[in-house]
């Protein structure tokens, strides 16, 4: 019989409740579902039994929690819809307007430029975003998993490589919602080693990317809300709008999978983000009491009513505007005028920068919005029919990205680790009351290791030890008693721990190109993962699943069962699990992306001809035109990238404000 509302629901709502708990949780005795879904009174009472579109595997469409779930992810996409029928209709005042700055894409860098910017109330910022405003249940740690399957996301599908993702394309779920990935990713605060800036710093040959001139910006953007770790004023800030906190749950598992790792030689380490960062540890999360807080939460959204900021959602940029040559100086680069948009009823819109147009749509869809705009490849744009405004060759080459490993998981029991719907439910009504329980943490995904493998070759004599090249993550999934999973990963309850190793420093590259019959379709993308010549990061790989599988030792302790199903690992089954042929063929098989893209736009020296921006972010050989995201990184950082982007985006606003005389506030 199909699992009815009725059946899921289970008593009424606590009295009292604020306005602030009915965002999440409001219970009906009426028999309606649990409304953790609606973000206001009016989207409860406008819906009417939504459902989600998502193909759910056989035998999970009658299961209490996919129930749920079809109603969330449909409340969040009918909200989403509700948003791009409202720009639909409304005026198009932004057409033909001027601003001083244009910025493409409101993702974790637009939103800290179109702030900071606008501090000075004569500077004006147009900020425009392909997707929505950030939804109210991506604010909820325990959900990520369940956001990445609703309508805040793209999901680009790159090229099938035989070396990587089992041959049949890797997924990228890009964001497409205001906060980009800091709306939806795993929250995790890691700034990476200092030897990463360093390195920028001497690939650039500007000093003002190394790491003690770049630790201010990662301090002005940060609120850290623990009194111990705020107090080392070296590193850490309490004054900035980025919250950083612990999450206010941890599962009784954690500190059993942080003694294996002990066990297994790693040191422990309070802060990552300090004077090093090798050693297991829990992660501080941009979060604040329970809830998720990205650039949009801290940035963008308390200042959405200054008058000289304007932000237009559903607005895809189709190309950037240049001067034509007749109209500037023999000699004279082209010059960036505006952008040309797609707005939310599908009309072509132009908007005009006065100073610049600053392009942050992230390591995936910046270089498409340069490419699109005749900035590229001459060969390749002159192929596409493409005007060739400028003939940079960098532009799109060189992605990077930290491939994960799936395929060594441990199993978990009651009363250890309990998936019932009671004990869920119960989470629902916890939540709603005061922000705690399983629900205010993303599962396992705090836990970590950062690691130097001895495959990476020693620092110079006297340096100390510091660059990662492994990363252990931990994810987390549901099996029933038949061996079937509903969900790739569950971040809320779980009876699966599994054991994710990622190649932080990788040699393989890829790349992201136009597609010739859809050019402003998804980009083709080649991710590269595992294609470097000397199998260097395949090494690195098998070198973090077997560390994986030596944690059996000190967790089969506490009833942690290394698993023996072949389901996630079932193109390897026929090879041993112990050999490190089965372990290679995980790496090539069961890999899929950290969400880490990113240097596809890279910033080098002015006579390095790959290099797609100078220093100052400045893109080659045009004026008025500027990327700040990810994809300037000259190499991708050894930790979580959602820190490091925001710090690019702080010294970005500094060296903009700098460049126009605009006074820093």
């Amino acid at each position: 019989m199909p699992c009815t509302w009725q059946q899921v629901s289970h008593k009424c709502p606590r009295r009292g409740g604020t306005a602030r708990n009915s965002a999440f949780v409001h219970k009906r005795c009426s028999g309606q579902p649990p409304s953790l879904l609606w973000s206001s009174a009016r989207d409860r009472h406008d819906m009417s039994s939504p459902v989600s579109q998502t193909t759910w595997p056989a035998g999970c469409e009658n299961t209490p929690l996919v129930a749920f779930l079809s109603v969330l992810i449909a409340v969040v996409n009918r909200r989403l819809e509700s948003e791009q029928k409202q720009r639909a209709t409304e005026s198009a005042d932004a057409v033909n307007a001027a601003f001083d700055f244009v910025v493409v894409g409101g993702g974790a860098a637009g939103c800290v430029l179109a702030e900071r910017l606008t501090r000075d109330a004569n500077t004006t910022v147009l900020l425009l975003e392909r997707g929505g405003t950030q939804p109210d249940q991506t604010k909820v740690p325990a959900y990520i998993t369940y956001m990445l399957m609703s309508n805040a996301v793209d999901n680009v599908v790159t090229l099938p490589e035989s070396k990587n993702c089992n041959g049949v394309g890797c997924v990228l779920n890009t964001p497409k919602v205001l906060g980009g990935g800091s709306s939806l990713n795993a929250m995790m605060y890691v700034r990476a080693s200092s030897v990463d800036y360093d390195s920028w710093a001497n690939l650039t040959g500007d000093s003002s990317w190394a790491y003690d001139n770049v630790i201010p910006y990662f301090k002005r953007a940060e609120r850290n809300l623990d009194p111990v770790i705020a107090k080392d004023s070296e590193y850490h800030s309490s004054a900035g709008p980025l919250s950083v906190s612990w999450q206010p749950y941890r599962h009784p598992a954690i500190p059993m999978v942080q003694e294996a790792m002990r066990n297994a030689g790693l040191a422990s380490r309070l802060d990552v983000n300090a004077e090093g960062q090798l050693g297991e540890t829990v992660v501080q999360t941009t979060t604040a009491n329970g809830e998720r807080w990205s650039t949009y939460r801290g940035y963008l959204e308390p200042e959405l009513g200054r008058p000289n900021l304007r932000v237009v959602t559903y607005a895809t940029a189709t190309r950037i505007l240049f001067d034509d040559e007749g109209d500037r100086a023999e000699g004279s680069p082209p010059r960036a005028l505006g952008v040309e948009y797609r707005d939310a009823a599908g009309e072509i819109r132009v908007a005009t920068a006065n100073k610049e147009v600053i392009v942050s749509a992230g390591g995936i869809h910046s270089p498409q919005v340069l490419l699109l705009s005749g900035l590229g490849p001459a060969e390749e744009l002159q192929e596409l029919n493409i005007p060739v405004v400028a003939d940079l060759p960098g532009v799109g080459k060189n992605l990077q990205d930290h491939p994960l490993v799936d395929g060594v998981e441990y199993e978990c029991v009651p009363p250890l680790c309990d998936v019932d719907w009671a004990s869920r439910l119960q989470d629902l009504d916890d939540y709603g009351a005061n922000r705690k329980g399983p629900l205010s943490a993303a599962g396992m995904t705090q836990l970590a290791a950062f690691i130097r493998t001895d495959l990476d070759p020693p620092p110079p004599e006297g340096a100390p030890l510091k660059q990662p090249d492994l990363q252990m993550g931990f994810l987390n999934t549901v099996e029933d008693g038949n061996g079937t999973r509903c969900l790739a990963f569950d971040t809320w309850r779980y009876n699966r721990i599994k054991v994710l190793p990622a190649v932080l420093r990788p040699r393989s590259r890829g790349t992201v190109r136009l597609n010739a019959t859809d050019p402003h379709g998804q980009p083709l993308v080649t991710i590269g993962y595992f294609t470097d010549a000397d199998d260097y990061d395949l090494n690195v790989a098998v070198k973090g699943l077997q560390l994986g599988r030596r944690l059996e030792s000190t967790l089969k302790q506490y009833g942690l069962v290394l698993s023996k199903n072949p389901a996630p690992a079932q193109h390897c089954s026929h090879l041993d699990p112990d050999s490190v042929a089965h372990l290679k063929c995980l790496a090539r098989t069961a890999c899929f992306s950290m969400w880490h893209w990113s240097c596809t736009c890279r910033m080098g020296r002015e006579d390095d001809d790959d290099a797609v921006v100078n220093p100052r972010l400045l893109v080659r050989k045009v004026r008025g035109l500027r990327v700040v995201d990810a994809s300037v990184m000259p190499n991708v950082t050894s930790g979580n990238t959602n820190a490091p982007t925001i710090m690019i985006a702080e010294r970005a606003s500094d060296l903009i404000r700098q460049d126009h005389g605009i006074p820093i506030v």
